[in-house]
């Protein structure tokens, strides 16, 4: 199994510009790519394959007036030609669904992410904490992982938040699964108003919603007072990109800790040590279409909690289930069986109309998801 690991890099000024040559190379060979495609279908009514891309860029390369392309690693400028191409089969796969939007645009310095492939290959990690960057040399790095013997698989360097970040992936070993499970199922009904409520042998426990938190609303607020301060800037300023750095700064803060929430709440409910964890197979993009529901949706970040469980349930050896989309978990009384075909999002007490149970709706939900398994 692979593990995805961010290294935060420390290059020196001599390594960092050498960094900014390589972007500034993978971008002018996306561009350089996007061009020809878009030539090749206005004149013949399709685009040209990866591997012929390739072709048409090596003669490039070894022209005399583009020289200089040969001063960064030829893995740059092949990995940006198959993002290319990547982008053109995932914008014809919206076409086929209905979709629109995903066409491939050229990319500007000031924004784009700066970033660029490296040969995996040749990255290794020595004994005094450096790694070894094809074409670069051996660089300062910080890590939580022990790097030392390991493999590295798409290696990819990035600009985020004013720091130089290597993101790959690691080959780790399966361990086997010690741990001893409990007899008991657990249900998990996820939300808007709480981030997932669980029943766990029918004991009720709540996961906040982190986006309701003080710290959350205030880190927001100074983002909406950044944002209009940046909107003021005339753009490509010294100011601008000062106030643009800020506005990044505190994007990543918001991502960094509802992802790590995300993480903590995944652990605590693989944790309790349940036999069967079942869910709901909800339809997200469904409901990113309710304009009055979409924003809350998205920063909930449902779809990663349900990856984090699955990987680490199946670490622990417990089996994970999902409920058929069209179950009506919270319609159904878990005392009774009634389903209030009535039931309206704003009703957050189901009260059932035949036996009288009054309970709170989304722990009725996780009741009934619970008795699936």
């Amino acid at each position: 199994m692979y593990k995805a690991i961010v290294i935060r890099l420390l290059p020196t000024q001599s390594q960092a510009k050498l960094f900014w040559q390589n972007v500034g190379t993978a971008r002018w060979t996306w561009n350089w790519g996007l061009a020809l495609q878009k030539k090749s279908y206005s004149e013949c009514k399709e685009i040209l394959s990866v591997y012929e891309l390739k072709r048409e860029f090596t003669e490039v390369r070894n022209s005399e007036k583009f020289k200089w392309l040969q001063e960064v690693s030829r893995q740059v400028e092949a990995n940006a030609l198959i993002d290319l191409d990547k982008a053109y089969k995932n914008f014809f796969r919206r076409l086929r669904t209905g979709k629109t939007g995903g066409m491939p645009k050229f990319k500007s310095k000031g924004k784009c992410t700066p970033s660029f492939c490296t040969r995996s290959e040749k990255v290794k990690v020595d004994e005094q904490d450096r790694i070894y960057l094809e074409k670069i040399g051996w660089i300062r790095f910080k890590a939580k992982e022990n790097l030392t013997g390991v493999k590295f698989y798409n290696a990819r360097v990035k600009f985020e938040n004013e720091k130089w970040l290597l993101k790959c992936a690691v080959e780790v070993l399966p361990e086997e699964s010690k741990i001893i499970l409990s007899d008991v199922n657990m249900g998990i009904d996820v939300g808007v108003k709480s981030l997932a409520v669980v029943s766990y042998g029918g004991h009720k426990r709540v996961f906040r919603n982190i986006n309701r938190s003080h710290k959350m609303r205030r880190l927001t607020r100074q983002l909406k007072h950044h944002q209009r301060i940046l909107s003021r800037k005339k753009k490509g300023s010294k100011n601008y990109l000062k106030e643009k750095y800020r506005v990044q700064d505190l994007y990543g803060r918001i991502r960094r800790r509802r992802h790590e929430y995300i993480k903590q709440t995944a652990a605590k409910i693989v944790s309790m040590k349940p036999k069967v964890i079942v869910l709901e197979d909800l339809n997200i993009q469904g409901m990113m279409k309710n304009r009055h529901l979409a924003r809350a949706v998205a920063e909930q970040n449902l779809y990663l909690l349900r990856t984090l469980i699955e990987r680490k349930a199946a670490a622990s050896g417990i089996k994970v289930e999902f409920a058929d989309r069209f179950y009506p978990s919270s319609k159904t009384c878990s005392n009774c069986g009634h389903v209030k075909k009535d039931l309206k999002l704003s009703e957050r007490i189901y009260k059932c109309p035949e036996c009288g149970k009054v309970i709170d709706r989304d722990f009725n939900a996780a009741l009934n998801l619970e008795r699936l398994a």
